[in-house]
């Protein structure tokens, strides 16, 4: 194993493809961990595999996106062709599905949506994916999903990288046209792809037979076979996701999920946006509407019942009439003592 490339300490090798080795490396400089891939040895004397090794790197330098794996340099050091990329630790999508089967559904539209944010930004730049499967896919501790590998991107202005009947993509995740080695492959065999992604984080699986080492068999049965119902592997998917899952995987790709954006719009409905939320239930949407509705109803009524009117009720006139009468009262009573006394007075003084 290499020990030192430039100013990067390779520390582990922590991949291995057709194309090259992808070692854990120290960048000694800025003192951080990057990935590095060496394209492999038996191919450097070949050009056409150099120049799509350099075609790789320059693709993957005009990607800057959350969701894409970053690409910090590239060179030739001696014979080893190097790119240096952003180490991403954790997982690949095929480890998580692997270790734990069918994905929960509010994972999956988690997953996906940012899969297909990546890939619809990378559309939006003329570039194709052409290899989208779950190994391809990163994903970080926070259940960020980084996408790499665009090593066998086709920029739709750059022609003449690929052997002809060169099969570049993993098999089982090309679309039928890829393998009919269509001329004018276009961006929605990307939506193939992420559609046979999907499958496999719904239902643990991929949706072909696996039971054959024959590629002539698989190949087949991508092109002419039918897909089966993931629910036939895992029978708890929602209906409108097995729905978006077989809009995306036609054979036809002019009646498939046209691009990324329709494919976004359908996953983020109404039961994507509930499954987001932990649920699936409709009612779970629609409730917290109701909810806020109601307090509308019942703030009007509370200040017609806290009238200003009230407080004269409380005052009660009858503390002041009945204190009046007994005023009168005894003022009469005196009134009538003082005229008695008055007469017997008058009487005792007259003439005997």
């Amino acid at each position: 194993m290499i020990d030192k490339i430039r100013d990067y300490k390779i520390i582990k090798k922590i991949g291995e493809g057709g194309m090259g080795t992808v070692y854990l490396a120290s960048d000694t400089m800025l003192e951080r961990n990057v990935a590095i891939k060496v394209l492999n040895s038996l191919l450097t004397m070949d050009s056409q595999f150099t120049d799509r090794f350099r075609h790789e790197a320059k693709v993957q330098a005009s990607l800057i996106h959350p969701n894409i794996v970053t690409l910090y340099n590239y060179f030739r050091e001696g014979d080893n062709y190097c790119m240096v990329m952003e180490y991403v630790e954790g997982d690949t999508l095929k480890q998580l599905i692997t270790n734990t089967g069918p994905l929960p559904e509010q994972k999956v539209v988690w997953l996906l949506n940012q899969i297909l944010e990546a890939v619809g930004y990378a559309h939006k730049k003329g570039i194709i994916h052409r290899d989208i499967k779950p190994s391809n896919i990163l994903l970080t501790g926070d259940n960020t999903a980084k996408i790499l590998d665009f090593g066998i991107a086709k920029i739709l202005q750059d022609k003449g990288l690929t052997k002809t009947g060169t099969k570049m993509g993993t098999i089982y995740y090309m679309s039928p046209e890829q393998i009919k080695a269509v001329k004018d492959i276009d961006h929605r065999t990307d939506i193939y792809s992420i559609g046979v992604t999907l499958y496999e984080m719904l239902s643990g699986r991929i949706p072909f037979n696996v039971d054959t080492d024959s590629d002539f068999e698989i190949m087949n049965e991508i092109v002419t076979g039918e897909i089966k119902d993931p629910r036939e592997y895992y029978p708890h998917i929602s209906d409108w996701l097995v729905d978006i899952l077989f809009a995306s995987v036609h054979k036809d790709r002019t009646k498939r999920i046209q691009n990324t954006d329709e494919f976004t719009k359908r996953l983020l409905s109404k039961e994507g946006k509930a499954a987001v939320m932990g649920t699936a239930d409709k009612t779970i949407i629609e409730e917290p509407k109701a909810e806020i509705k109601e307090p509308k109803k019942t703030v009007p009524p509370p200040p017609a019942v806290q009238t200003k009117p009230e407080p004269v009720k409380t005052l009660k006139p009858v503390k002041p009439r009945s204190s009046n009468k007994k005023i009168l009262l005894f003022g009469g009573i005196g009134l009538i003592a003082v005229v008695i006394i008055y007469l017997v007075a008058a009487s005792n003084s007259g003439p005997d």
